[in-house]
Order: C-alpha cells, then sequence, then structure tokens
C-alpha cells in the first residue's frame, strides 16, 4: 500500500520534500501540493505529476491525502496543523513548531501523529557525535553556533508571516540539539539579540542556558555573515567534542590522544526522516520528534525572547 501524502507550502521547503517523497522514500507518493504563487505552484505540480491546491484547508480535506506536511510560514503551523489532526491525518510539522509558545501548548492537547521536522537530528556527523558522548564523561559546558548568510526568504522580513527572527526561525535547530545530545532539559536561559541586516526581526543573538543537570550550554546564531559554518563543541571530565556539522567531521580529545574521523555532514537528512515518519506512524508508535520535543524548544524560544527585555 502507498501512502499519500500532501504538502502544504510547496516553497522552498516543501519542495525539496516534494522531491525526495517522489524519489527517495519508498511506499510514499506525493498525491497533491498547496502553494500561494498559482503560476509557480501549478509549474511545480504539472512537472511532478502531482495535483495543485491554492488553499491549505481544500488541500488537507482531499479524500486521496493520508498525512499531511506543513511547510509554510510559521505564522500559519497551528491552523493547518490542527486541521489535519481534526481530520485524522498524520502530520509532520516544520519547524519552528508554531508561531508562539501558545499555540504550541494547544498542538499539544490534541489527539494524532504530529511529529516536527528536527532534520538535524538526522545529521550523520550529529548522529555520530551522539554516539561518543559517553566518552567525555559529564559534560559541563556545550556550545552550539550556526552562522549563515542572510535570508533570501521574502516572508522571513515580513513580521506578520515570520513572527520571530533568528530565535524562532534558526535557535530552534540548535535548542533541540542540546535537548537531544545531553537528554537533559533547559531550566534557565539568558539571551541578548540584535538586528544587523534584517530590517525587522533579529539577525543575530547569543543566549546561555543551564541544564537540569548543572551544565550550561551556550547558543550563537548568526545570520548576517558572507559565510557559512556550523559548529557543535563539547567538554566534559573525561574529554572534549569538537563538530564541524556543516561540512564534516569531528574531534574527540582524552588526556594527550586525538580521535579524528571524517564523516559526511552534507548527506541530505530529509529521506532517512521521512522514513522514520512512515514506520512510526505504521507502527503506531511516537514520532522520532514529539509534539511535547517540539514545545520544549518552544519554551526555550519563549524564555529567550523574554529575557532580552
Amino acid at each position: 500500500m502507498t501512502w499519500r501524502v500532501g504538502i502544504v507550502g510547496a516553497g522552498t521547503h516543501g519542495s525539496r520534500y516534494l522531491k525526495h517523497l517522489r524519489h527517495d522514500v519508498a511506499g510514499v507518493a506525493p498525491v497533491a501540493i498547496c502553494r500561494r504563487d498559482r503560476a509557480a505552484g501549478q509549474a511545480l505540480a504539472d512537472r511532478s505529476g502531482v495535483a495543485l491546491e491554492t488553499d491549505g484547508a481544500t488541500l488537507i480535506a482531499r479524500e486521496d491525502v493520508d498525512a499531511v506536511i506543513v511547510a509554510t510560514p510559521p505564522s500559519t503551523h497551528a491552523r493547518f496543523a490542527s486541521l489535519a489532526l481534526a481530520a485524522g491525518k498524520p502530520v509532520l510539522l516544520e519547524k519552528p513548531m508554531t508561531g508562539t509558545l501558545a499555540e504550541a501548548r494547544e498542538l499539544v492537547d490534541l489527539d494524532g501523529q504530529l511529529m516536527v521536522a528536527q532534520t538535524l537530528r538526522w545529521n550523520p556527523v550529529l548522529r555520530r557525535a551522539r554516539e561518543l558522548w559517553s566518552e567525555l564523561g559529564r559534560v559541563h559546558h556545550v556550545r552550539l553556533a550556526q552562522r549563515l548568510a542572510p535570508t533570501a526568504l521574502a516572508w522571513q522580513r515580513e513580521l506578520d508571516e515570520t513572527v520571530g527572527g533568528s530565535v524562532l526561525l534558526t535557535g530552534v535547530h540548535i535548542f533541540d540539539l542540546a535537548r537531544w545530545l545531553t537528554g537533559r532539559e533547559v531550566v534557565h536561559v539568558e539571551s541578548r539579540q540584535r538586528r544587523v541586516l534584517n530590517p525587522v526581526v533579529e539577525d543575530f543573538f547569543l543566549a546561555r542556558a543551564e541544564l537540569d543537570d548543572g551544565a550550561w550550554v551556550s547558543f550563537e546564531v548568526s545570520k548576517y555573515t558572507r559565510s557559512r559554518a556550523c559548529w557543535l563543541e563539547a567538554v566534559g571530565e573525561e574529554g572534549q567534542l569538537a563538530v564541524d556539522y556543516l561540512d564534516g567531521g569531528l574531534l574527540l580529545r582524552r588526556d594527550r590522544d586525538e580521535h579524528r574521523e571524517m564523516v559526511d555532514a552534507r548527506v541530505p537528512t530529509l529521506p532517512p526522516m521521512l522514513e522514520e515518519w512512515r514506520d512510526a506512524v505504521a507502527a503506531g508508535r511516537p514520532a522520532p520528534v514529539t509534539a511535547i520535543d517540539g514545545l520544549r524548544t518552544m519554551e526555550i524560544v519563549d524564555a529567550c525572547y523574554a529575557s532580552s527585555g
């Protein structure tokens, strides 16, 4: 049996889902997409052999749609996810889970299977880092940083659609990573934000968090530079770990020993994530990244904004 999927929001991110569903994920087939730009949407639909809808609610209601991927701006996530869950259809929801913490709490209270697309959990070098984590002993400090070019997406410069800036749109990647890598929860956050090139929302932030075991985590997103970098560092009592999760490679230091591995980080993460989503729904087990995971990340987002005054 082929699992039929509809994609609400077939822009930059949604088009990637469409490509991988068509070519890289067995037992799953895209049947319909929704895009506000009708001409671009029709061209994409014609090339891909799927139907086009210009309204997300109409797509969700289609009888030939078994499950829904939501890849729209975050201001609309709660609405479309709620509609799909009410229709009894599993949902894969692009990060951030919602535009606000209140909306995230409302989604958690709804029945149905919802997964948040925290794709970095399928990054090969980060998965290897998680396997090596116990080599570090008790970890007291973690540093996560993403440095990226300014956004090319117009909606990320529209306050009504983007809702937040780099804390919400990019910070959610590294907030989730901190929880996933350490297995701990954040209990305190302090953050500062700044607009550098984005005229309406922050494109630079620094944050410091404390975990429930006393460890500190440093977060940074710089989304204003003509360069790219994604770094993870962890310092434990037994060793240190340094990871480049943009291009790949990691270094584990223990005493005077250095262990290096060249693990490629440039492998697409969507296909394995989509396969695990498919398998979890088919088996009736919790999603690999649950609504509670999404809520915990949104709690960190909210705490960052609240602490900045």
